[in-house]
């Protein structure tokens, strides 16, 4: 033994003329598990284990020995890839420092985007799929329409135009929207599957604008600034009558208005009156809408009026 150093901690490098045999240095202090102890002689590096001294690197670095890194105690705070809790047990240092150097980054995907159409129209949608793969390893890419693939993938981006004519009527979900589902499905060797969707809707028109009392009809209100939208809060509309009536129609599967509020605030719900008209949609079929149209003639430029469901 030549001379051994070490501190409490285990963190010094010890010398030693040739292999290692003792636990103890020549000062009398106990070894630490865990020191480390070159021979100076041909450089072999030796890790204290408990009380046994363990070769992990021979002939100064040229040769393996144990290069494990095993422990039962979770690690205390997250150390580059190594998250809060790990239980270290690694066949070789390479791997470990690999794992806190240069941790597994997930791939990510997309599929764009989700889109509203008018009722009673045909829709072939298109949209954009992509994979950002950082360290996953792709094994199979689909397209799924409703739960059912529609087709195999063969790139990791790109656009897809779906040919199934899908409409509000064919929806396998009938509701006030009828919606269609598609699904960007990546399955990968190193990875859970991914899954991105989104979904083409359908809804009834909304309406608003002005008209005379005498000509307000369906074919008429038709004619006014046509919207397509979901059931929502509709703030600050502009209106320009000339000796006319505001008029708002929208599907009755809506529900009623909550109010209406005009431009400077005040509630004028009351100065309202609704009505329910039958409309012919896109596709022959009825819908029932409620028309609320106000209750007197009035000239006015910019008029705002909102008109909310809650």
């Amino acid at each position: 033994m030549k001379h051994i150093r070490s501190s409490l901690k285990g963190t010094f490098l010890l010398e030693n003329n040739g292999v290692p045999t003792t636990t103890v240095t020549d000062f009398g202090e106990a070894i630490i598990s865990g020191s480390l102890c070159t021979d100076i002689l041909n450089g072999d590096l030796y890790i204290l284990k408990g009380i046994t001294w363990v070769l992990i690197s021979g002939n100064g670095g040229t040769s393996g020995g144990d290069m494990s890194y095993v422990r039962t105690q979770p690690t205390k705070v997250t150390l580059g890839g190594l998250p809060q809790g790990t239980i270290p047990n690694y066949s070789t240092i390479q791997g470990l420092l690999d794992d806190v150097l240069y941790p597994f980054t997930a791939p990510t995907i997309s599929l764009s985007s989700s889109s509203l159409h008018e009722r009673g129209v045909i829709v072939n949608k298109s949209m954009n799929y992509s994979i950002t793969l950082n360290d996953g390893v792709v094994t199979s890419r689909e397209i799924l329409l409703n739960n059912v693939v529609e087709s195999v993938i063969g790139s990791n981006s790109g656009v897809y135009n779906s040919p199934s004519n899908l409409e509000w009527s064919n929806s396998p979900t009938p509701s006030i929207y009828s919606p269609h589902v598609f699904t960007y499905r990546v399955n990968f060797s190193n990875n859970p599957q991914l899954n991105s969707n989104i979904t083409v809707e359908f809804a009834a028109p909304t309406y608003y604008g002005v008209l005379s009392f005498a000509s307000i009809n369906e074919m008429n209100i038709k004619g006014l600034t046509k919207r397509i939208r979901k059931k929502a809060n509709d703030p600050l509309l502009n209106f320009n009558p000339t000796l006319q009536r505001y008029v708002y129609a929208y599907p009755a599967s809506y529900g009623d208005l909550l109010n209406i509020i005009d431009g400077n605030g005040f509630n004028v719900t009351a100065s309202f009156t609704k009505s329910v008209i039958n409309f012919t949609l896109a596709d022959s079929t009825l819908e029932s809408y409620n028309v609320y149209v106000s209750n007197s003639d009035t000239t006015q430029v910019n008029f705002k009026n909102s008109f909310n469901f809650n």
